[in-house]
């Protein structure tokens, strides 16, 4: 049973992974268009120590943790991208 949660714990770490790989390209594309990323970088900072840190103590809290700190900076990335969508009209 624990080798099951272990699995389904180093899955979540891995998609979390994949997802901040997104938002930081996002956040890039973003930068070189000109808009302001200040606010996303710094939601974005700390995720990868604690990523680090879920990897070592494999507490499904603490996936579920940086899991919801994602949906924010997912969340400010987006509101980035309209309001550049919106300059450009």
């Amino acid at each position: 049973m624990k080798n099951k949660m272990v699995e389904r714990i180093d899955l979540n770490i891995e998609n979390l992974k994949l997802q901040l790989d997104d938002v930081k390209q996002r956040i890039s594309l973003c930068r070189k268009a000109g808009l302001d990323t200040k606010i996303v970088e710094l939601k974005v900072m700390v995720i990868p120590s604690k990523i680090e840190m879920v990897e070592i103590t494999k507490d499904f809290k603490d996936v579920q943790k940086i899991s919801n700190m994602l949906n924010d900076a997912k969340n400010e990335i987006e509101v980035v991208e309209k309001e550049g969508l919106n300059s450009k009209k």
